[in-house]
């Protein structure tokens, strides 16, 4: 019998070890000292997750810097030697912690959604260790902010231009995804609203764009179904009953899903969450790199 996919997501930590401008969580937020390993030891994390062997796992896990936490090394490495962990676990990092996160976890099935930070990484850095991350076949994408910061860094300092950036990674196998500035994409309003969107659109299809400003009128969506974010007691949740239905306790090895899709009419903003509505055609299993592919393609189709 065919196994069921499902996505859990997890928030180890809020905490941040970086104080970026562009970045979409203020810096208090980055500061709160609660972890998902608080409630519940790393051993726990990593027993429960053995309860879920029946069905084809792909977790998801964000925050804050989840590698700023100790526990989520041994963590990652138990759960990645799992078979029913499927690859294409997606992880968000700022790549701070890239040495420690090849020699205590490395593994085929992450892959890493590593952000270049100008303000904290040196080009030549950053390079080593988007390297040797993928040497382990653990880089997903490189993310760039295509914030003021970032592109006059790589202007005045580097003398490159963003084609240039991904020119250089791409050298060695590696997509760079250029993000927009929020304070800018997320604002009609902004004097250079326009320009800057015109500009992102050469590296970002507009279809991506929209589901990424959450332009999406009311549609069927399989979050609830496949998709579900376990919080820090174990409590199951899915984002499109907005946290009030429980589907399960990680814990206990329990979750109910909705047997059908859901009309929802929430924004998705996350490229976690579009992918499973159903007015797109985006593939939600290993999320990360159907992303990278549809964008790779959509670069292409530019190319005259």
């Amino acid at each position: 019998m065919k196994k069921e996919n499902l996505l859990l997501r997890f928030v180890p930590t809020m905490k941040c070890n970086f104080r970026c401008n562009y970045c979409f969580l203020p810096n208090e937020q980055k500061s709160i000292e609660q972890t998902m390993f608080d409630d519940h030891s790393v051993d726990e994390w990593i027993e429960a997750m053995k309860l879920f062997s029946d069905k084809n796992v792909e977790f998801y896990m964000w925050g804050g810097e989840p590698f700023v936490l100790d526990d989520t090394y041994k963590l990652l490495h138990e759960w990645t030697k799992m078979d029913h962990i499927i690859s294409g676990c997606r992880i968000d990092t700022n790549l701070f912690f890239a040495d420690k996160i090849a020699k205590l976890c490395p593994s085929e099935k992450i892959k890493l959604n590593c952000s270049y930070h100008t303000q904290y990484h040196t080009l030549d850095e950053q390079y080593r260790k988007i390297k040797l991350l993928n040497d382990l076949k653990m880089i997903g994408m490189m993310n760039f902010v295509a914030s003021e910061y970032n592109i006059n860094k790589l202007k005045n300092h580097y003398k490159m231009t963003i084609d240039d950036l991904i020119e250089k990674f791409g050298e060695i196998g590696v997509f760079v995804n250029v993000a927009g500035d929020f304070n800018i994409t997320n604002n009609p309003k902004h004097p250079k609203h326009e320009e800057y969107k015109e500009m992102i659109l050469k590296y970002t299809s507009p279809k991506e764009w929209k589901f990424l400003r959450g332009n999406v009128g009311s549609e069927q969506c399989s979050a609830g179904k496949s998709f579900f974010t376990v919080h820090d007691t174990g409590r199951i949740t899915s984002c499109i009953d907005s946290n009030k239905k429980i589907y399960g306790d990680f814990f206990k090895g329990e979750i109910n899903p909705d047997n059908n899709t859901k009309e929802c009419n929430s924004q998705c903003h996350s490229l976690i969450s579009y992918p499973f509505r159903e007015d797109n055609d985006f593939i939600p299993v290993a999320h990360l790199i159907q992303y990278v592919d549809r964008i790779k393609k959509y670069r292409e189709s530019l190319v005259i």
